[in-house]
């Protein structure tokens, strides 16, 4: 059932005639009576009295109701896709791993929202595995991940660069020799947490033992058990700026090649993006790039 068959269903149906239809349809009437009698056949009864005026029958009534809720879906699904609209019913999801999600998110999304205050935001937090492997399947629409590269197929916009830190408890005042590395365990976050590595990486440069590390829930979980001296850590210097437990905890940077880390917001190619999509990437970009040439001045 074509939706231009439709159309001219409901403006015979407007005008009463066929004549009349074909003339502000601007084509002739056999294209007219062509597409009613393929509406009849495909659904196997007839739509339309043949008399002056012309009036629907019972089913035609029916197809009527139909019709005008089959082309407005059409007219809405038009203008979300267009460049220029929003979709104010269904949300954006994004992911984001959690330092991300509790450091630079927030301000990021209060700029977006105020150029775009009818946007909805839903966010979900997980690993980096997780959330690449959620936006290739179009679980999400986009996420901020950490990588030390661009992934291949899909867009990539570098957002930011974090530094690692070793985090030790307060008493901890230089940074810990082999010795008293080897003999402490090391909290982590579960795999596929792109940090995950890095600490994996610390480790191996010490030629510590992996069976160091302990897996907690989450990273407040991590900061608390540092603070109750558990252990150390590793984690963006980001996250412990903005964290409560910033003045109760040391940190040391660690090595750049070890320590830096992208975070990039990546999402499939630009031709698949909704209009949200696009709004909200564009958004970002721009905000991204001004904080950017903040910093350098």
């Amino acid at each position: 059932m074509q939706l231009k068959s439709l159309e001219i269903f409901l403006k015979v149906v407007e005008c009463g005639s066929f004549s009349h239809a074909a003339t502000h349809l601007h084509t002739v009437q056999s294209n007219i009576t062509n597409h009613i009698k393929k509406l009849e056949d495909e659904l196997n009864c007839e739509l339309l009295s043949r008399q002056s005026p012309i009036r629907p029958t019972s089913a035609g009534q029916q197809l009527r109701h139909y019709a005008e809720q089959m082309i407005e879906l059409h007219q809405q699904a038009k203008f979300h896709f267009s460049d220029q609209t929003l979709c104010h019913d269904i949300p954006l999801k994004i992911g984001s791993m959690e330092t991300t999600a509790a450091t630079r998110l927030p301000q990021l999304f209060k700029d977006v929202l105020s150029q775009l205050p009818e946007l909805r935001l839903h966010l979900n937090t997980g690993t980096t595995r997780e959330l690449i492997d959620r936006v290739y399947k179009g679980d999400l629409d986009c996420a901020f991940i950490a990588s030390s590269q661009v992934l291949p197929d899909f867009y990539n916009l570098l957002a930011w660069t974090e530094h690692l830190v070793l985090i030790c408890p307060k008493e901890v005042h230089a940074f810990p020799d082999k010795k008293v590395l080897l003999n402490t365990p090391f909290l982590a976050i579960r795999q596929g947490c792109f940090y995950r590595k890095s600490i994996e990486s610390f480790l191996q440069g010490y030629d510590l033992p992996p069976s160091q590390l302990t897996e907690m829930g989450n990273l407040d979980a991590i900061l608390s058990c540092v603070h109750l001296g558990m252990g150390y850590a590793i984690l963006p210097r980001s996250y412990i700026e903005k964290s409560s437990y910033k003045n109760t905890l040391q940190f040391f940077d660690i090595d750049d090649q070890i320590g830096e880390i992208n975070t990039y917001l990546i999402a499939n190619k630009p031709q698949s993006w909704s209009g949200n999509l696009k709004h909200f990437i564009e958004q970002a970009t721009d905000i991204l790039a001004q904080s950017k040439a903040v910093e350098m001045t």
